[in-house]
């Protein structure tokens, strides 16, 4: 919408009056690039600011991602095409705006994407500035602090009222990139607005958890809501209370009193009645603030949905990166990837592409989900994070709900086969296309000839500072010097997985996914190891993964036949699980004796047949070797049991 110069009173439900807009921007009207309704004449570089969708303002801001932001913006990109924009001065203001009849007060608010970069010691620089005589002089009146997260704009308010009853404001947004010639960050803004604020306005602007990617609670679990709340209006909130309900439930209530909340800051708060969920499945939660004389309805309430579920999955971020050795910014990703290779939370791929460890299938399935270059980082196939942001971002989805535990476990047979078994036990009910894939990386990978180089100019000669060492190589590091770990070798049965289960999974059941994949001869059976992903084909995410802690190993025949049976974890600390096939109905006994054949446990069934998990308990016996025996009718199998506590 362009630039409104008359009072819009906005009349909403109840008669209640919402905050009275003054003008408003949110840029959607504007075709092309250029800003016709402002001023962008002051700038150093070539272009200045630019309006279009976040996807088409180059490089610079290519990292929110587009399933959570489609809005045009207007922007400076401090690059075009990886060149680096001189943007030392570039600066864009509004045409003249009459606050001359406004009274009681006015209040700016904008959106913003700005992440103070520092480049080559050179830190960029963001300000909302304020003329009143026709662009003579200008105020500053917002110094722009960097972001909170590169998943969403933040958003601004300024208290201007001093200079209502001026006929000519105008309002402007300058950056600058700290000089020199180098690809900083750039910033963004959006949703400009200028309103007249109500004198006493609370808002409930979060009640937690809200977000579907955490808002999961175990069943007959306790759990606190946090939240904030938002002063809109211009008088100090001393007091106010905090009510929610469960669908059709009992309302509770949370005062909170001898506070300050000055105008437009917020206030975080602890709800101190906790809140039990008794079914697995979706609540929808209604929460609502009130305080004495609030003139505006419309804000003070909040929806969330909260799921309750069996058991909170251990959840592992699956880290895929794209890269080649022809990229300049490779070793990056080589030291980026190394610092987490020991974090319990995350499994680790390299997908090369354009040198000797390509893998073209999976790499053109990355492409098509947008992502055309190396190098970069994949997070759950959702979010791709930067040197700024990465462990800030891998921390983030670590916290996210996994929907199902998955264990693995796995080797390689005497026939040259990998067997990689995953139970996968859903912690919600789900239903939907839910797929598994197995994805087989080799570490320690090298090779001779020039095919095999590492190039290094962005890194040596310490250009860019340290780089886990990359800093002391030379610009192009002969094959003889490196070694490649986590290179993506086999993903089966596809990137996206395959059909796997029925449309349906029940919480707290077990389904069983048996891999068996054929190993090429040039890859080094001693350096190989199983990831397991579990996908969500409609939109491609990755809700869990797990992965080995240790190389698949190449079995003898003892381990191989126990394998078969499927004797896992061995060794056992709470619990191992026996897997089998009966061949024929009827009886099966399982007993645990120790070494000196005393029976420490067992159980039998009446009937089996088909292939069967049986969990057997072992936190009860001491650490040490015992002798685990399966018998039915058709054969009698004793395995090595190893507990460690």
């Amino acid at each position: 919408m362009k630039f409104s110069y008359a009072l819009l009173l906005c009349i909403l439900f109840n008669s209640v009056q919402a905050q009275q807009i003054i003008f408003k921007e949110d840029f959607n009207s504007y075709q092309g690039l250029n800003i016709p309704n402002w001023d962008t004449k002051t700038h150093t570089a070539s272009v200045g600011w630019r309006t279009s969708d976040m996807y088409n303002l180059y490089c610079s801001y290519s990292k929110i991602p587009q399933y959570a932001y489609f809005e045009r913006v207007a922007a400076i990109s401090d690059c075009e095409g990886f060149v680096p924009r001189p943007n030392h001065n570039v600066f864009m203001f509004s045409k003249p705006i009459d606050l001359s009849q406004v009274t009681q007060g006015a209040v700016l608010k904008y959106d913003s994407y700005f992440f103070k970069r520092t480049t080559k010691s050179q830190t960029e620089h963001a300000t909302v500035e304020i003329s009143v005589n026709k662009g003579v002089s200008w105020t500053v009146i917002h110094d722009v602090p960097k972001g909170k997260t590169e998943d969403s704009l933040d958003t601004h308010y300024i208290n201007i009222s001093q200079y209502i009853g001026y006929s000519n404001v105008l309002i402007g947004f300058r950056y600058n990139d700290g000089g020199g010639v180098h690809q900083n960050g750039g910033w963004t803004v959006d949703n400009i607005e200028l309103f007249r604020p109500e004198q006493k306005d609370l808002a409930l602007t979060h009640f937690y958890p809200e977000k579907e990617v955490k808002g999961y609670r175990v069943i007959n679990n306790g759990f606190s809501h946090t939240g904030e709340v938002r002063n809109y209006g211009l008088d100090t909130i001393k007091e106010f209370i905090v009510n929610y309900q469960n669908a059709g439930g009992v309302v509770m209530s949370d005062t909170f009193l001898n506070i300050s909340i000055p105008p437009f800051a917020t206030y975080s708060f602890t709800h101190k009645v906790k809140n039990v969920l008794s079914a697995i499945g979706a609540l929808d939660v209604t929460a609502w603030v009130t305080t004495p004389g609030d003139n505006n309805a419309t804000n003070d309430t909040q929806r969330i949905v909260v799921n309750g579920v069996q058991f909170i999955p251990k959840k592992k971020v699956l880290l895929e990166e794209g890269t080649g050795n022809w990229n300049m910014f490779a070793p990056r990703g080589y030291t980026y990837m190394d610092a987490v290779a020991t974090d319990g939370n995350v499994c680790l791929v390299s997908v090369h592409g354009g040198d000797p460890m390509e893998y073209d299938e999976y790499s053109d399935y990355l492409y098509n989900l947008d992502y055309y270059f190396a190098q970069y980082f994949l997070l759950d196939r959702k979010v791709s994070p930067d040197e700024t942001n990465f462990y800030e971002m891998i921390n983030e989805y670590a916290g996210h709900f996994g929907f199902a535990d998955l264990e693995i476990h796995g080797y390689i047979a005497q026939s040259g086969r990998a067997e990689v078994g995953v139970t996968v036990k859903p912690a919600i009910n789900m239903k939907g296309d839910f797929r598994l894939a197995l994805i087989l990386t080799e570490d320690n990978v090298s090779g001779t000839g020039d095919d095999w180089r590492q190039y290094n100019m962005h890194y040596s000669g310490g250009k860019n500072g340290p780089m886990g060492g990359y800093e002391n190589k030379p610009d192009t590091i002969p094959a003889a010097e490196m070694e490649y770990n986590y290179v993506a070798r086999l993903i089966s049965p596809a990137p996206d997985g395959g059909k796997t289960f029925a449309t349906e999974l029940k919480a707290g059941a077990d389904y069983w996914h048996k891999f068996s994949v054929a190993l090429k001869p040039e890859w080094d059976r001693n350096k190989l190891r199983a990831t397991v992903v579990l996908l969500r084909e409609d939109d491609t995410t990755v809700l869990n993964s797990n992965c080995l802690s240790y190389f698949l190993s190449v079995s003898d025949d003892d381990f191989e036949q126990e394998f078969k049976a499927g004797l896992y974890p061995n060794p056992a600390n709470s619990y191992t699980n026996l897997e089998f096939e009966a061949k024929q109905e009827g009886r099966t006994v399982i007993a645990v004796y120790d070494i000196s054949g005393r029976i420490q446990y067992s159980t039998s069934y009446s009937a089996i047949i088909g292939t069967n998990k049986i969990k057997i308990p072992t936190a009860s016996l001491p650490t040490g070797l015992y002798i685990l025996q399966l018998k039915n009718k058709t054969e009698k199998r004793t395995f090595k049991l190893h507990v460690v506590h």
